[in-house]
């Protein structure tokens, strides 16, 4: 089943509710879709970025990179990051699945990404040549 974040049916949950007092921090994700070694971005390629919540797919957002093969600023919930970060348990995040979609060339990429407070998480998408050559190139 799926559902979406932003929805009053599911922000009406008790999922909700939890998963918003663990992760009551804000994360930003740049999104960057290339081939040949990010010299040629490729528009219009979905992206979808969900979790699963007590067994059901939850879509936090969903989108279509422009001309330049980005989508910039998609800020997602994430967990406080602490003060003192002394060591590697100190560091906190949240992780998402992320769907790199491409319908023009019948490709489609899934990549796990992690999101942490108060920082831009850049993730690259990357399609091999070679698959864009084989791939349905008609429109």
């Amino acid at each position: 089943m799926e559902e979406y974040f932003d929805s009053s049916e599911f922000k009406n949950t008790t999922t909700y509710k939890n998963f918003m007092n663990i992760n009551n921090g804000k994360g930003i994700l740049k999104v960057e879709a290339s081939t040949a070694s990010d010299a040629y971005p490729i528009k219009d390629v979905e992206i979808t970025i969900s979790k699963k919540l007590d067994g059901k797919n939850i879509i936090f957002y969903n989108g279509i990179t422009n001309d330049s093969g980005i989508i910039d600023g998609i800020v997602l919930p994430t967990r406080k990051m602490t003060d003192n970060v002394e060591d590697v348990s100190d560091i906190f995040f949240t992780t998402y699945d992320l769907v790199a979609n491409s319908k023009k060339y019948n490709l489609k990429k899934v990549y796990d990404v992690s999101i942490f407070d108060n920082v831009k998480v850049i993730q690259p998408i990357i399609f091999p040549v070679g698959d864009l050559v084989s791939g349905d190139v008609s429109e």
